[in-house]
């Protein structure tokens, strides 16, 4: 895997939710491909997603506005978008853009699954 791949692996954790796992960097080579997976998956009849981004050094504004998009598109649903793992350097994006306050972000997708569970 060269810098600007981005591995996309999903599981599904229940019958409306979704974990996907990223490796690598998050930016706007990428970030269509994440969008079409994002938007079969809820295509699909997933309603809720947890965005594993343990192994994400790196978000850009791309990235951004796809996570975002999601969000957007699992509201309609009635769902939503979890993050697990940021890392310090992407963390420090959430912070600046101020959108560690729009998504609920946990420190392990254990974590963001339980959240889901309490909640029916």
């Amino acid at each position: 895997m060269n810098e600007v791949d981005l591995r996309i692996e999903t599981e599904r954790a229940s019958e409306f939710c979704s974990r996907v796992a990223l490796s690598g960097r998050l930016d706007a080579m990428n970030a269509q491909m994440l969008k079409e997976t994002f938007n079969q998956i809820i295509e699909g009849g997933v309603t809720h997603l947890v965005v594993d981004l343990e192994q994400v050094p790196f978000i850009d504004s791309a990235g951004l506005a796809v996570l975002v998009s999601a969000l957007k598109s699992t509201r309609r649903v009635g769902g939503s978008v979890l993050l697990s793992g940021i890392q310090p350097q992407a963390r420090t994006v959430f912070s600046l853009t101020m959108l560690d306050r729009v998504f609920s972000i946990y420190p392990s997708v254990e974590a963001a699954l339980d959240s889901l569970a309490g909640n029916g």
